[in-house]
This record gives structure tokens, sequence and C-alpha cells, in this order.
């Protein structure tokens, strides 16, 4: 699926720029073109991947190129005094080879997270693609009672709110599920391994179907529009994802040892690796959390060499994770890597009614 990836505010921008990083490594590209655009100059001088001709810096009379701090006035002006100047920065970067436009932001920041519903709603506007967001959740707790909730926690319930009705769907990453014990957010090395969980699962899903040099061709191919009608279902999204190693078998071509060739894998032990990976995957950590059982829509995806790709194990799969969320429209099909040696399972799950954390936030919001 083809992609114009945009980054909004500093850890949105961050983002983008590691998902285009991520896409230079990879045999099958995603990222079409890129832009950032941020309040802190600072920030964007720090990208790595994204052009310097496409990172865009606004708001200099508010925030004197230093961003917002979290506040979400200064920002919200900055992004409507400079909405004509951020959306032709946007506009410039999508493509006609674009499948969908994701939006990148940190929900708990104020200047991503205000201007990217203008600039969403304009996108949905223009263009008869999707537009997607991808929205970090702050490692801040989101008080369930009575108690003051951090500007933090109140900033995210508002952006998820608002960035939620502008966009087609909304993928999330929860910072406090994945951030390891003792850490902390602001630590560059921590901020660093939450950025590659992330984009190693956002990569996997949008790069699935891509053609490259060496390409098999999947007994389901898996193409843009199985992902479109997957985020079709609206509303929330989050990632499951799970790799196992394997060993190819191989024998000798005369029986003495020497010139191995690739073996006949046994169909018991290809099934084996599909459902336990696919199980791994669903059943383990997401992206963010949600109750299993409200999900619309899912898309399940197996990528591995194409003789452990086996069709009555990807089909099993799926029924068992339509049985898990009890949703009807679950889509599969195969990423085959011949040279591979690992099964990988990603699910994308969409329409979600029940997130705890997004409820959370959007509880601290509303009680201000």
């Amino acid at each position: 699926m083809q992609l114009t990836v945009c980054g909004f505010g500093g850890a949105g921008c961050r983002i983008a720029d590691r998902l285009v990083a991520t896409d230079g490594d990879r045999g099958r590209s995603f990222v079409v073109d890129s832009v950032a655009i941020d309040t802190d100059q600072r920030d964007l001088s720090k990208l790595d991947s994204i052009p310097d001709d496409n990172r865009h810096l606004y708001g200099v009379i508010e925030a004197e190129g230093e961003g917002v701090d979290g506040d979400r006035s200064v920002g919200a002006a900055a992004g409507k005094n400079g909405a004509t100047e951020i959306t032709n920065a946007v506009d410039d970067a999508v493509s006609s080879r674009a499948d969908a436009i994701l939006c990148c932001v940190g929900f708990a920041g104020g200047s991503g997270a205000t201007v990217l519903p203008q600039v969403a709603d304009e996108l949905r506007r223009v263009y008869d693609i999707p537009v997607y967001g991808l929205g970090i959740l702050p490692a801040v707790a989101a008080p369930s009672g009575g108690g003051e909730s951090s500007t933090a926690a109140r900033n995210t319930g508002r952006a998820l709110a608002d960035i939620g009705a502008a966009t087609d769907s909304l993928l999330l990453f929860d910072n406090e599920l994945w951030l390891g014990a003792g850490d902390s957010a602001s630590d560059p090395d921590a901020r660093a391994d939450l950025n590659e969980t992330l984009t190693t699962r956002v990569a996997a899903l949008f790069a699935a179907g891509e053609g490259d040099h060496d390409r098999q061709i999947a007994e389901r191919v898996v193409d843009a529009s199985e992902v479109q009608n997957t985020f079709g279902a609206g509303g929330i999204a989050t990632i499951g994802y799970a790799s196992q190693t394997i060993e190819r078998p191989t024998e000798s071509r005369f029986g003495l040892g020497i010139l191995q060739e690739e073996g006949e894998i046994d169909d018991t032990t290809a099934i084996k690796a599909i459902e336990t990976t696919s199980r791994r995957a669903v059943r383990g950590k997401l992206t963010v959390e949600i109750d299993r059982e409200s999900v619309a829509r899912g898309l399940l995806i197996v990528g591995g060499p194409p003789e452990w790709l086996n069709r009555r194990a990807v089909s099993d799969a799926r029924s068992w994770l339509a049985q898990e969320t009890g949703s009807v429209e679950i889509r599969g099909g195969d990423m085959p890597d011949p040279e591979g040696d690992s099964i990988t399972m990603i699910a994308l799950l969409t329409g979600i009614e029940s997130c705890p954390r997004a409820m959370a936030f959007h509880s601290a919001a509303d009680r201000g």
C-alpha cells in the first residue's frame, strides 16, 4: 500500500521520520512521499530521513520557533494563522500514486494535535483517498475516578476526540503499555525503542503486498484494497504482531551431506507454526489494548517462506480470529518471503468500540 506520510508536531514528526527510514531499509517500499510540520525548529532539524525541503516550520510569531510546550491554545492560534501554508505543504507531498495519507501525531502536545484536525478535514475534502491517523498515547496516568487529571491527559482526551472525528480511522500506540519497567518516555534510548516497536508494526502492515525484486505470488494477495476495506470500519484501530524463527529443512542431493538444497516442509510443522504465531499476534500485546470482542473488522496477514504458507493453516487462523473477535468481516492474505527464516503474523483490528485507555483519556478531558 502506497502512502504519503505526514508528521505533525514533535512526536509525530519523529514517527514519520522513522517510518521513512524504515521504508528505505525494506525490499517492499510503501512510502511515496513525506512531510514534517512543526512549531519547533530544533526538532525539525534533528530529523534524518524526511528531506529538508519537506520540513516546514509554522507559528513563528506565536511559538518563536521553540514549540508551544503543550499549550493547546497557542498551538491552535499558530495553526489557524498558518492554515494555508500548512495545507499547501502537505498538498505538495500528496502524489497521485498514493493509496492513502497517514498522519502521525502525539496526542499530549499542543502543536500537532491542534493543527492536524483542520488539515485532515481539508485533505478529505480534496482527495478521494482515505486519511488515517497514527496517534501516540502518552505514558501518563488517566485517572478513572474523580481525581485531577494532568495537562497531558486532558490534552490527549481532546485530541482523541478531534482527530478521531477528522480522520477515516485512528491507529493508536500506547507508550504506557510498551514502556519498560523503570524507563521514562523522555529518555532518548527508551523513546527510540518505543518508536522502533511502533514503526516495525506499521511498516509490516503497509508494506504487505508491495513488490520486491524476488517477489513470489501469494496464494491470496494482500493489496491496498484489503487494507482500505479493513480500515473502512472507521474508529479506533490496533495492530497485533508476532514473529517465530523457523528451521528450513535441507537435504543432500546425493545423500553424501554435500550440495544441500531445500527439503520439503512437513504440513504438521507448518500448521503448528502458523497457529502458534497467529495466537501470539492477537492475544499478545497490541499497539493499544482493547476489548477484542468489540472489533468490527480484521485483517490477518501471514508472511514467511512460500512453502511454509500452508493454505489450510492460514484459513484456519482467519476462522479462529473471527471466533476470537465475533466479527464476520475478517480478511486475510499471504506475504511470501523466499529468503526468510521466520513466520510473521500481522493482525489489523479496526472499528473498535471498547478501548479502556482511550475512554479514560476522554473522561480526563471531560473533567477539565
